[in-house]
């Protein structure tokens, strides 16, 4: 979706009570094409990346790879029902605010979420992790569009993901 090809996530459940259910109909709603297929779920850019007004109350671990998406969307975002994310591994939306205009983007913290507008200034920066595994990987997806993205600490990812960083690279490489 972010680079323009396709990525396919083996092992995908059918259905689920956890809130990665929701993923795939934010991420159609965002411009992605998703298809399902052998057990896989397959996620395919179409070019463009749109913005959406959403509450993830019922999901708000998604909110550091949706405002990373809405950073590089052709249109607003906005993201409620959150402020829960101010007690986590740091203020999540306050740390997401700060590096998305860090990079040039635009990000305003509002009560419960996030605004984000489009920005034709994105640029390469340091993005701070916070000591947050999903900030680093909030990082790590907006420097698939956005060069010169160097995300200060890549193994914060271990606590969810302890092989995140080789993963990452395998796909890159195409070898995943």
């Amino acid at each position: 979706m972010v680079a323009g090809g396709s990525v396919t996530i083996t092992g995908w459940p059918d259905s689920t009570t956890q809130v990665g259910d929701e993923f795939d109909g934010i991420l159609q709603q965002m411009g992605a094409v998703i298809t399902r297929e052998n057990g896989g779920l397959t996620i395919t850019g179409t070019g463009a990346i749109h913005g959406i007004d959403i509450d993830l109350s019922i999901g708000g671990e998604l909110t550091p790879v949706i405002a990373a998406l809405a950073a590089i969307a052709d249109s607003p975002t906005v993201i409620r029902g959150v402020a829960h994310l101010r007690g986590h591994e740091t203020d999540r939306l306050a740390a997401l605010a700060t590096e998305i205009n860090r990079i040039g983007g635009i990000a305003r913290e509002t009560p419960d979420g996030l605004e984000i507008d489009p920005s034709d200034n994105l640029h390469g920066a340091l993005w701070e992790t916070y000591e947050d595994h999903r900030m680093a990987t909030a990082g790590a997806i907006i420097g698939l569009r956005v060069p010169g993205i160097q995300v200060e600490d890549i193994k914060t990812t271990s606590k969810t993901m302890p092989d995140f960083d080789k993963l990452w690279l395998k796909m890159l490489e195409g070898n995943a």
